[in-house]
């Protein structure tokens, strides 16, 4: 990792499964856990690092952070730090041996894009690196590409002039995304300079808060002001769309084409599509403007089970900013069904109805909200919103309210845009292309055979599964064949009225394109281990670190099953089982695809 040869690369348990999780803030001064950083000007960056096994010190508790860092240590740190794809295929290295300590990650910074050999075939594992090679490196690998002049990015370093031509635009794009970090002054870079342990430890801290990854250290570390802010991509709507919004992040939002704080009202049962507009900027960690208000969000309000009762759930799949469209992944809370008779007028007011809900609430209001007290306009009944697919004049006695500042409508995945990107929507009614309909469900399947997932309530687990079958066209073509690779997240799900779980898709891998999708599974009701069999921890069992910990905790004897991954003794049943679990197995349950995914004409 970051420490010397000698020392193994530590790896947590399952790396490749859980993310990193933004990191909370601490005082600063704080006692470091290495003897020789609480001082140190990159004391939060190491620190932090450290906590999440990216990074090591030595056997003396010390970390020394003025050493400097060798290509093969810096292969070392960007393997544990990042899971970014191969972009290219492995290559021998003559100064490389098989048996060497930092082959695999040496082959990861290489496949990756993160750094490359020398024309005579070597790699040079223990040159120290520069400064403005470790920084290239990093926006290589990230896949990042400077936006607007580099010139006059650079020109905030008072020794630009220092930085290799081939270098420049990297050192740009990494500087538009407030990575490099200069001690003892942020404007001077010393892009020659050898990069000690600390430098490196910054750079890495940084890149993964441009990744929505880690939060920004706070104003209080004095470490912040050595954080290079790069200035090229300001928080205004004119500049909107240059950066990263997280996963989780809330998106407010108002109905298009009323006051705002109207809602919107539709009978139980109903397909609706609809059109919100973005209430207010949403902004990145580092307080980018990502999407800027007056953006519209188009998806479709489908039926949706809550609390064994049919309510609804709103799905996105097209962000309009401006006149652009894209592709986004979010979805709102699941909305109950609630009696007519509890409605107000308040709730009432400027509402939009559709066609089946404004029916139903003039054929019988009671209650609270009596037909004789509604005045003309506080029901539009002339509107209705977009196209209903199953709307149907409705007599039960529940409508369903939907208030827009209360729905939740969060991001399922990572939301990125840099000019020049690929998230670009893809119109489904463009000539030469074929389509997933909205509703189609797929049989699902582990990449590795057998394999089942186990977590603790609460958890967000990211996860790749592939399709356990193929999904055909009218015309009988394989639209997406079975083993085809879908990446999405375990989510948290109210199931039930308890705590469980859903699968939330937001790509999918068909040959060699990467196509992003809306789809998710049913909920997945949380389990007692008093109420699992040993038969259930057989074959490929993955936990997260906080369920393994968990099961151990509640194992008598520490035996080992499931493949040795958990300590299970006599768990089943025994001290600690009224604990729960979310025990998700892929072959049980199907996906659904809860928008239209379109296609490029392919032969598969």
């Amino acid at each position: 990792m970051f420490s010397a040869p000698q020392h193994a690369v530590a790896v947590a348990c399952l790396t490749s499964v859980i993310a990193v999780a933004p990191v909370p803030m601490r005082s600063a001064f704080a006692q470091s856990q290495f003897t020789d950083v609480s001082s140190n000007w990159a004391q939060p960056f190491i620190d932090t690092l450290a906590q999440k096994n990216i990074i090591s010190g030595f056997p003396d508790g010390s970390f020394r952070p003025d050493q400097p860092v060798t290509r093969a240590q810096f292969a070392a740190i960007v393997r544990q730090a990042f899971k970014s794809p191969a972009t290219r295929l492995s290559r021998p290295f003559k100064d490389v041996s098989y048996a060497y300590w930092a082959s695999p990650a040496i082959d990861y910074a290489y496949t990756t894009g993160f750094l490359s050999g020398y024309t005579n075939g070597s790699f040079q594992p223990d040159q120290e690196i520069p400064k403005v090679q470790a920084l290239v490196a990093i926006a290589s690998g990230l896949k990042i590409q400077p936006v607007g002049s580099v010139d006059s990015t650079l020109l905030r370093f008072y020794d630009a002039a220092q930085i290799p031509n081939y270098a420049k635009p990297g050192v740009a794009a990494a500087t538009q995304r407030n990575i490099p970090v200069n001690y003892p002054n942020a404007a001077t870079l010393n892009p020659n300079q050898q990069a000690t342990r600390a430098d490196i430890a910054a750079y890495i801290y940084q890149a993964l808060v441009s990744q929505g990854r880690l939060a920004p250290i706070g104003s209080n570390f004095p470490a912040s002001q050595y954080i290079v802010q790069g200035g090229s991509l300001p928080a205004t709507p004119s500049e909107a769309g240059t950066g990263t919004l997280a996963v989780g992040t809330e998106l407010p939002v108002q109905l298009e084409g009323a006051e705002p704080g109207a809602n919107l009202v539709m009978t139980v049962g109903e397909n609706v599509e609809t059109t919100f507009v973005v209430a207010e900027d949403v902004v990145n960690t580092r307080q980018q403007v990502v999407i800027p208000e007056g953006s519209k969000i188009v998806g479709r309000f489908q039926p949706f089970e809550v609390n064994k009762t049919l309510g609804t759930q709103f799905t996105a799949s097209k962000l309009m900013i401006g006149n652009t469209p894209y592709t986004v992944n979010a979805s709102s809370v699941p909305i109950a069904a609630r009696k007519k008779s509890s409605l107000s007028i308040a709730d009432l007011t400027g509402s939009i109805t559709t066609l089946a809900a404004s029916a139903a609430l003039d054929s019988a209001i009671s209650g609270n909200v009596r037909f004789g007290s509604l005045v003309p306009g506080i029901i539009q009944t002339g509107q209705t919103i977009g196209k209903q697919v199953i709307g149907k004049s409705d007599t039960s006695d529940e409508v369903i309210l939907v208030e827009p500042d209360l729905m939740g409508l969060k991001l399922n995945a990572d939301f990125e845009f840099l000019p020049g990107s690929t998230t670009a929507f893809v119109d489904p009614n463009s000539a030469n292309l074929y389509q997933v309909d909205s509703g189609t469900k797929v049989d699902l399947a582990a990449q590795t055979d057998n394999a089942r997932y186990v977590m603790v309530p609460g958890e967000t687990v990211p996860v790749e599964l592939k399709t356990g079958r193929s999904i055909y066209n009218r015309q009988n073509e394989v639209l997406v064949p079975e083993g085809s690779l879908i990446r999405g997240q375990i989510v948290p799900m109210t199931v039930n009225g308890k705590e469980g779980a859903q699968f939330v898709a937001n790509e999918i891998v068909i040959g060699t394109q990467t196509y992003p999708i809306t789809a998710a599974s049913a909920g997945i009701s949380p389990s007692s281990l008093q109420s699992l069999s040993p038969a259930d921890f057989q074959g490929n069992v993955i936990a997260s670190p906080e369920a393994s910990q968990s099961l151990r905790g509640v194992s008598s004897t520490g035996e080992q099953q499931s493949g040795g991954l958990l300590g299970l003794g006599s768990l089943i049943g025994g001290s600690g089982s009224g604990k729960k679990v979310i025990l998700f197995n892929p072959t049980s349950v199907q996906m659904e695809f809860r928008a239209p995914l379109s296609l490029n004409n392919f032969n598969n």
